[in-house]
């Protein structure tokens, strides 16, 4: 049922972009300095112009956890040493951009089946995951569509948040606790 949810959300969210390219498409952001995740206008389409996440690129960061709030709501898995696959918790949630999520995120990547499946957010992969966005609500809640859970973020003022225990916190790309 969840994964019929997401299909669903996906045609809305192409249906939807459609009529923005015969209108008036709101700009996406600009991420060529990124400080923080950040979008405008409906939610489907804020982060494909973000930057790079990976074990060398702000590997430290609440972007980072945004990211890794994606791969636990898709079910993703990472791969131990032995070769052993388990499933991406929200307990692997820690903001760290370590050999777990670069795992996870390979896996996430070819079950999307992206070009490059490298381990490294970048465009592709960020462009893909914002497809299963929804809002943002009156209260600035977007969600994810998750294929395992759906996961809430917060957008003010163009800027994305998630929740780290009962707060909020500003997905930044520089490391903010």
């Amino acid at each position: 049922m969840q994964f019929k949810a997401r299909l669903l959300l996906a045609a809305v969210a192409v249906t939807a972009s459609a009529g923005l390219a015969l209108g008036t498409a709101a700009p996406l952001a600009t991420a060529s300095e990124p400080h923080v995740v950040d979008g405008s206008g409906a939610a489907y389409n804020d982060w494909g112009d973000e930057g790079t996440l990976s074990v060398n690129s702000h590997a430290k960061s609440n972007a980072t956890r945004l990211w890794q709030s994606v791969l636990y709501a898709d079910g993703a898995k990472w791969k131990d040493s032995s070769g052993n696959l388990h499933t991406f918790t929200a307990w692997d949630i820690d903001g760290i951009f370590g050999w777990k999520t670069r795992s996870a995120t390979k896996y996430w990547q070819a079950q999307e089946d992206l070009e490059d499946v490298d381990g490294i957010v970048g465009k592709e992969t960020f462009g893909q995951a914002d497809g299963f966005l929804d809002g943002p609500y009156g209260d600035g809640k977007v969600t994810y569509a998750g294929l395992a859970h759906e996961v809430d973020f917060k957008r003010l003022d163009g800027d994305y948040y998630v929740r780290i225990g009962s707060k909020w916190k500003v997905a930044a790309y520089d490391w903010r606790g």
